[in-house]
This record gives structure tokens, C-alpha cells and sequence, in this order.
């Protein structure tokens, strides 16, 4: 039988890592939703393939692709998740024998343990810190909250309580460090444009501390430092991304500032011409 539950996904060219992913979910939920924004490889023929309902969007950011996404779903029950996560044996098997009996009324959503998952058993990127995630939840009393150029797209309780899942969501984050680079490239120019379009401003001392700090918290932290040389290269790879998206963001607001000081001294000569 097929749950009272949408899964759905954002995904772009991920023809490698969705078939794993839709596999454990394609036979147990009622439908899949898969929102694409412009895959030049097979990703949605694959996802068709599966019985999913692909429905192209341009990219916004990750919390309004996902916000969209999930407003496409016909059940009040919905499974986030992305193309390159698995979802471990335990947890199908836990989130079926919730719903075999009615849910809970004042139950928000339930948190899974999140858990990287190396490309193969000889990778060196094998240690990560674990952390407790909400996927699966009512859209009455959760939401994301839709902002452009937002990569908070984590649903946000509106009224109820969260619970613990059994159950682990697979990360098979990795393909390379190259991909890594481009993601994260991508990332801190959509942050910076968020942070510059709320007028957040961006200290220079911070910038000066932003590497240091961010580079030890992955290193040591999240025990990349168990990783060897690859755990050296994820740490600084990360750690760029987050220097980067406060660099980013006080570069366009210096260029808007001086395009605001351009502008006002062509109207002073102007006003002084006359």
C-alpha cells in the first residue's frame, strides 16, 4: 500500500545520485514530486521513470525551490529530501509503522539523524559530526519560509512539537572536490545577495576572522581532521565559501555605493549647469 505521503526533491543534473535516492521511496509514497531547474543530463528522464511528477522551475534559491516544491503536494504529510541523500533501511521501515496507524494531532514533524556517507569504503572523506534534521512533516503546522536567493530551507514549526525518528538520511554529498568548489561558488553568491538585499553589512574585521574561525570549526569540530589531506581540503574548501559569501556581499554593496555617489554627482553638475 502506498502512504498518505509526498516526497518530494529540487534537482538539477543529478542523473548520478537521484536513481539511489528514489529507489527507497518510489513503491511506499503516494507520489513523488521532483521540481527541476533546467538539468542538461538525464535527471528527469530518470525521475519519470520512477512514476515522478517533474514540473520545471528556474532557480531561485534552495528555501523557495523546496517552498515550491512542496506547495505541489496533494498530502498534508511531506518527505523533504535531496538527490543526493538515501534514506537508510531503518528509517523506510520506521516511517512506515508510523503511518500504519493514525499520527499524532499535535505532531509538527519528525527529526532523522543526518549522517555523511562516503563515495566508496576506501574514500579518506569517511568522519563527519551527525546532526538531527526535520524532513518529514505536516504542512499545517511547518513551513519554509520562501525567500529568494535563501538557503535556509529548513521547514520552520508554525504550531506543534517535533519527535526523533529512528533512522539515518545517507549524505552522499561528495562526487569531488571540483564539485564541492562549484557548489560552494554558487552558495556564497546567492548568500551574498541575500545578506546585501537586507542591508546586513559586513565589517572588515570580521572578514579577517571569518577564515580562521570558520576553517577550525570544520577542521575540529566536524572532525574533518580525521580525514587527512582530504579533510584539510574539504575544511578550507568550506571555509572559503563562508569568506566568501561576506566578501561577495560587501563587494556589491560597495558597488552599489559608489554607483549612488556616480549618480549623485552627475545630478549636482547638472543642477550646478543650469
Amino acid at each position: 500500500m502506498k502512504l498518505p505521503l509526498s516526497v518530494y526533491y529540487i534537482t538539477q543534473n543529478e542523473e548520478n545520485r537521484l536513481p539511489e535516492s528514489l529507489e527507497q521511496v518510489h513503491d511506499w509514497a503516494d507520489e513523488v514530486i521532483v521540481v527541476d531547474s533546467g538539468s542538461t543530463d538525464n535527471t528527469v528522464a530518470i525521475a519519470r521513470s520512477f512514476g515522478a511528477r517533474v514540473v520545471h522551475r528556474s532557480w531561485e534559491g534552495f528555501a523557495k525551490q523546496k517552498a515550491y516544491a512542496a506547495s505541489l503536494c496533494r498530502n498534508e504529510w511531506v518527505l523533504d529530501i535531496d538527490a543526493d541523500e538515501v534514506l537508510s533501511g531503518q528509517l523506510v521501515d520506521n516511517i512506515k509503522a508510523l503511518f500504519s496507524a493514525p499520527l499524532p494531532k499535535d505532531v509538527a514533524g519528525y527529526r532523522m539523524r543526518w549522517v555523511l556517507s562516503p563515495p566508496n569504503p576506501g574514500h579518506p572523506f569517511r568522519h563527519d559530526k551527525t546532526k538531527k534534521i526535520l524532513r518529514l512533516y505536516n504542512r499545517s503546522r511547518a513551513a519554509i519560509h520562501a525567500e529568494k536567493d535563501s538557503n535556509d530551507d529548513r521547514p520552520r514549526v508554525l504550531s506543534g512539537k517535533v519527535l526523533d525518528l529512528k533512522g539515518d538520511v545517507l549524505h552522499r554529498t561528495l562526487i569531488s572536490l571540483e564539485q564541492m568548489e562549484r557548489k560552494y561558488c554558487q552558495l556564497s553568491s546567492e548568500q551574498a545577495r541575500y545578506m546585501a538585499a537586507r542591508g546586513r553589512k559586513i565589517s572588515s574585521g570580521r572578514l579577517f576572522v571569518e577564515f580562521p574561525l570558520k576553517f577550525l570549526k570544520y577542521y575540529l569540530i566536524h572532525r574533518q581532521i580525521l580525514n587527512g589531506w582530504f579533510g584539510l581540503s574539504v575544511s578550507i574548501t568550506a571555509a572559503n565559501r563562508n569568506f566568501m559569501r561576506l566578501a561577495k556581499a560587501k563587494e556589491i554593496q560597495m558597488l552599489a555605493e559608489l554607483e549612488a555617489m556616480g549618480k549623485s554627482d552627475g545630478q549636482s553638475s547638472e543642477t550646478r549647469s543650469t
